[in-house]
């Protein structure tokens, strides 16, 4: 019997790759997520890996987080939550993308202003070098 979007949900939240390194089992569970249908009502868990691990790409398999996102509707203001939350590379990575698309801000909150602040106050050297060089970017 296919399990609930809010069940897979719970264990996207829940994902710690294993010693190994491996992050296939995110990978299965966002493949679950959309067979399932309804993956936007996953969208908070779903940051939440890029808030655990801000400086991770997962060997590619966060990816799958940043493109899934993009394909659902009014994602955005969450990503902006999310990146209040706990700044993550890629959550600015896709503020970059959106600014790119030629949004400059959502919901009344200017992009580039959400990459200078980051810029400012990230906790990580590494996220703060990030948030400006994608605010630095000529568009």
């Amino acid at each position: 019997m296919p399990r609930t979007t809010s069940e897979i949900a719970h264990d996207i939240a829940n994902f710690e790759p294993p010693e190994d390194g491996s992050w296939r089992h995110l990978d299965s569970l966002l493949d679950e997520l959309w067979r399932a249908g309804s993956p936007e009502q996953a969208m908070r868990e779903m940051l939440s890996v890029f808030e655990r691990y801000p400086e991770e790409d997962g060997y590619g398999v966060m990816w799958t987080i940043v493109h899934g996102l993009e394909s659902l509707p009014n994602y955005q203001p969450e990503l902006l939550r999310s990146l209040a939350r706990q700044p993550s590379e890629l959550g600015i990575t896709m503020v970059g993308r959106i600014l790119n698309a030629g949004t400059t801000e959502i919901g009344g909150v200017s992009l580039l202003q959400t990459l200078h602040d980051l810029a400012n106050t990230a906790a990580s050297s590494y996220i703060r070098e990030e948030a400006l060089r994608v605010a630095s970017r000529p568009r």
